[in-house]
């Protein structure tokens, strides 16, 4: 049986799962498919034959870091498939940027999951210096990355703080930059930084997703669902489609992930 993790999934308390949903929805204007609560992130997911996940949640607020960091932890450990990633804000103190990133060693986070455009801030803004440097070489960080409506988390950006932190391990979601695939494709450092497949593939179709997955390596490429947007079951139906081997498949769907998370 293939082993398949989905390693961009967001999910939220039940409380407030259904309005959390519906606001990254009108976000995009996008009408979203699932609830984000970790029960149907479960459900969906064993019915596409997705056997582990990579969770997180975005921080709007700076006070909403530790209580992200106990739900997610929380979660990891009510449910062994679940692997955590913390939150970060850019409006946190250098003491409680330390703090932050205590309890995410404290708790076994595995990594840290940032949106510049929920967050509004530029990936390279100078302010976000000192935290790259206490994670660089020590946890990944998923951004993400791309929108042709604003400039904050644009793939030139991100390219910018690779080049001055050349140890931290980032993944740029959306294939390097949503709808703005071809200027990530253009500056991102091949064989550097990680790209995921996730709300991309509609748009850009197999072919181009398959070029993109061959120009940044296999090696270099991680399976996502962006949960609650999309449903697996469709997302690994556009996998299943390219003319990938064995080899690239399991690292795609799995191994990459377990390398990235295994620290």
């Amino acid at each position: 049986m293939q082993e398949i993790i989905d390693f961009h999934a967001h999910i939220y308390p039940d409380k407030i799962a259904r309005k959390a949903t519906e606001n990254v929805g009108h976000f995009y204007g996008i009408p979203m498919d699932n609830v984000g609560n970790v029960n149907t992130l479960l459900a969906v997911g064993r019915r596409a034959g997705v056997t582990g996940y990579v969770v997180h949640s975005v921080a709007t607020t700076p006070e909403q870091v530790p209580s992200i960091h106990s739900f997610i932890a929380s979660q990891c450990l009510e449910h062994e498939e679940l692997t955590g990633f913390g939150a970060f804000h850019p409006d946190l103190t250098p003491a409680q940027a330390q703090q932050a990133l205590d309890q995410i060693k404290e708790l076994g986070l595995k990594g840290v999951k940032l949106h510049p455009d929920f967050q509004k801030f530029n990936i390279d803004d100078r302010k976000m210096y000192p935290f790259y440097e206490m994670i660089a070489g020590k946890l990944p960080v998923l951004f993400h990355t791309g929108d042709d409506r604003y400039d904050f988390s644009s793939p030139t950006r991100l390219a910018r703080v690779l080049s001055d932190f050349p140890n931290l391990t980032a993944v740029a979601a959306h294939f390097g930059g949503y709808r703005r695939w071809d200027e990530a494709q253009a500056v991102l450092p091949k064989g550097k930084v990680y790209i995921d497949t996730c709300s991309s593939i509609a748009f850009i179709g197999v072919k181009r997703a398959q070029e993109l997955i061959r120009h940044y390596g296999a090696d270099h490429v991680l399976f996502g669902t962006d949960f609650p947007m999309w449903d697996a079951k469709d997302e690994l139906a556009y996998l299943e489609e390219m003319d990938l081997s064995q080899e690239e498949r399991d690292l795609i769907f799995s191994q990459n992930a377990k390398r990235l998370t295994s620290r």
